[in-house]
């Protein structure tokens, strides 16, 4: 059956004034390249139905306008919406307000002005570029969102914004009982080709709801050959739902639960996820030998006998030592320990696992063994997590790529053998709702990932994760993983605006995601004064480099050099929302957040045992952090911190940090405290300002319980501040350490 959405909504054009995006494409195919994504998809690209599928609205761009202008539209379907890829600019000297409505109740306004400063360390709204990004939550049908302008005098400017629908609908799709195709759900019989039979069957079909029978558990094998596969191969589907109904599916590494791509209007719900084989085993240490570079550890039954042998993986092969915070613990500390090859001892449950010095086959190769294996020594290390030979760090990923309008709800992965989601390209809205990483059994295990959790790459809607709980401690990579490279600039030919660019990072051109219209900054190499804001007209590949591509612009800032930086501010994932979600200490490492994004919102989080770091690394070839909201969120116990590299502009409301301390390691530019307090502080320091950062302390701030001005002169002891930094309290006192003149 074929889906018919009606999805457009009826355009109320107010001012007899609307221009709809043009709908094209800057190329076809660009070539492969580390994603393998060989082209670009976008709304434009899209057919009508696609579009539909996709929860397209309405796309704007207006062109230079005067005057007020209106764009409103009345909602065929309930649900959540989304504005991306939203902004306004003022072409002239003034101002230009926008006001966004939902059913007349005005939810946001954004005032532009024109303002040519180029003050070090500012963002892109110096230049009169202003964001629009929204989420627009449980609206009804024949709900009303307006976008207004109402500009102060005869100010010139020109805006454009996509709005779209993140809920997906399978109104009179054909429901498809697996157990028709075969399934099972027995636990033991392969049920991967009754599944791939069913999926196959709703795609024929136009769409379909594909549903388990409920709380069984399905064994899905497939191929035996060491080579990825997906449960839901949903390459180019669209109209999809997966209905699990509490059942489980067991996989075996390195197959993932789903490969969605180029897919719309896609939704899985209700499942538990699990691996047999697992990924890992783990082990009592009895010795560990520095000389010889070797631990000793003995395997509980409760695993099956470990493979041995020499350890042969494509991927960074490292195991995981365990040191408890206190005898009998499940929490702790540890470090990667690479493993070489592992031998049986007197019997196969005794196994010597032999370290190599250095970590090989990783991004820091150089980086030594021996400082580790004595650390663990010294400090009592208990435990050992080892990836198993052939199925650690292997797979395991969901993709969801290049994709729009596609929904994750209800679904409990209790580990994966390496990556876990892996969101990347995507045109459109992604959700995850009450999708948790979290163990089977924390009592006894301490291994829920390898790597990294939700990896979340050039999005142009924000993705919004909501009511999510991780075993963070027991992910051995970042929990949040949220960033864009950039791009350095090698050619500047300013008669035909055009500038020449190598990646920044290996290979990772990302042609595809580079869109006509789109917005870029263009910075200096440190990324510490932005040259100005250009607009893209066309990208030209150069084939034969992995790293060389042309853009042309409507214009270049004055002022571009060799070597600065640019950066596609259409793909920052903007409007990225981490909500009501938490990670748990149990394990061997912390938690972590670790993004080179911009426009993130962190709201009502509670992050045990949790690294939130903002990195600025230019060996990843990362971007400066901007336009950073964390509201409401707890951040502490175990080996808490909050670290911020080169960010400029964060925001951290009625925060509550327990037993760390807030540092702006280097060039934190305008971060904002406000009614945040401090709990199980001791008497150290609450907040270290880095060189060149500056930080502001506003409304209600307290210390283990105090109002921070009841602390006096002990403030000064509280807070430390490098050359260049200056941190601003409360009562308009300056804490600040000048910058010594040159030369001394």
């Amino acid at each position: 059956m074929k889906l018919n959405i009606s999805l457009f909504a009826r355009r109320y054009i107010v001012f007899g004034f609307l221009i709809s995006l043009p709908f094209s494409n800057l190329f076809g195919n660009s070539g492969w390249h580390e994603e393998a994504f060989p082209t670009t998809i976008s709304y434009a690209s899209m057919t009508d139905q696609e579009r539909a599928e996709a929860g397209f609205v309405a796309a704007v761009d207006s062109g230079k306008v005067f005057g007020e202008k209106s764009w409103s539209y009345e909602l065929k379907q309930g649900g959540d919406y989304q504005m991306g890829t939203g902004w306004i600019e003022a072409l002239s000297e003034g101002e230009v307000e926008v006001i966004i409505t939902v059913n007349g109740e005005k939810v946001k306004s954004v005032t532009a002005s024109k303002d040519l400063s180029q003050s070090k360390g500012r963002s892109s709204n110096d230049f009169g570029l202003f964001r629009l990004e929204s989420r627009f939550e449980g609206l009804s049908p024949d709900s009303l969102i307006e976008i207004k302008t109402v500009p102060a005098g005869d100010v010139s400017y020109r805006l454009s914004f996509h709005l779209v629908s993140t809920t997906p609908t399978f109104t009179g799709l054909k429901v498809l009982n697996v157990v028709d195709f075969g399934a099972l759900g027995d636990g033991v019989h392969d049920d991967m080709p009754a599944i791939h039979d069913a999926v196959a069957a709703a795609r024929s079909a136009g769409g379909g709801i594909i549903r388990f029978e409920k709380e069984k558990t399905y064994r899905v094998i497939g191929r035996d050959d060491l080579e990825y596969e997906a449960v839901f191969e949903l390459v180019g589907a669209a109209n999809i739902k997966i209905e699990g109904q509490g059942s489980t599916v067991v996989l075996q590494a390195p197959d993932g639960l789903a490969n969605i791509r180029q897919a719309r209007n896609i939704q899985i719900d209700g499942l538990l996820v699990d691996y047999d084989p697992l990924p890992y085993y783990q082990g009592a240490i009895t010795d560990i030998n520095v000389d010889e570079m070797t631990i000793d550890i003995v395997v509980p039954d409760r695993y099956p006998v470990p493979l041995t042998g020499i350890c042969e993986s494509e991927n960074p092969f490292f195991g995981r030592s365990f040191i408890p915070d206190y005898p009998g613990a499940r929490t702790g500390s540890g470090e990667n320990i690479y493993v070489e090859s592992v031998t049986a001892l007197e019997d196969n449950r005794h196994l010597r696992l032999q370290v190599p010095k250095t970590a090989i086959g990783s991004d820091t190769p150089n980086a030594g063994m021996i400082k580790r294996l004595v650390d663990a020594k010294q400090r009592g290390a208990t435990e050992f997590v080892v990836p198993h030979k052939e199925y650690g760090h292997l797979g395991g990923w969901t993709n969801i790529l290049q994709s729009a309008r596609v929904k994750f709800s209800n679904v409990r992965y209790y580990l994966v053998p390496y990556f876990w989601l892996r969101v990347k390209g995507n045109t459109g809205p992604v959700t995850f709702h009450n999708v948790d990483l979290q163990m089977k059994h924390p009592e006894t295990e301490l291994y829920a990932s390898w790597r990294d959790g939700f990896h979340i790459k050039n999005a142009r809607f924000g993705t919004l994760i909501d009511g999510c709980d991780m075993d963070g401690a027991a992910q051995y990579d970042d929990t949040f993983a949220i960033y864009t490279r950039i791009h350095n600039v090698t050619t500047i030919d300013a008669k035909n605006k055009k500038l020449t660019l190598d990646a920044a990072f290996r290979d990772h051109k990302d042609l595809y995601s580079w869109l006509k219209g789109d917005w870029v900054s263009v910075w200096n190499k440190d990324q510490t004064r932005l040259r100005g804001m250009a607009r893209l007209i066309e990208l030209e590949d150069v084939p034969e480099s992995e790293k060389r591509f042309h853009l042309t612009f409507e214009q270049l800032p004055s002022g571009i050099q060799l070597g600065d930086v640019v950066i596609n501010d259409e793909v920052l994932n903007r409007g990225t929302l981490i909500r009501n979600c938490s990670t748990s200490s149990i394990g061997t490492e912390n938690a972590s957040n670790r993004f080179r994004a911009s426009g993130i919102c962190f709201e009502d989080n509670r992050f045990e045992d949790f690294s939130f770091l903002v990195e600025f690394n230019p060996f990843w070839g990362t971007p400066r952090s901007r336009d950073v909201l964390v509201k409401e969120c707890y951040i502490g116990g175990g080996q808490s911190s909050v670290r911020l590299n080169w960010p400029v502009g964060m925001v951290f409301e009625k925060c509550r940090f327990d037993e760390l301390t807030f540092s702006g390691t280097r060039n934190a530019e305008n971060i904002l405290l406000k009614d945040t307090s401090w709990s199980n502080a001791g008497g150290g320091e609450i907040i270290q300002a880095g060189v060149g950062s500056t930080m502001y302390l506003e409304g209600d701030i307290k210390v283990n319980g105090k109002h921070v001005h009841q602390l006096d002169s002990d403030i000064e002891k509280r807070i430390s501040v490098a050359e260049g930094a200056a941190v601003h309290l409360p009562d308009g006192s300056v804490l600040e350490t000048k910058l010594a003149p040159k030369g001394e």
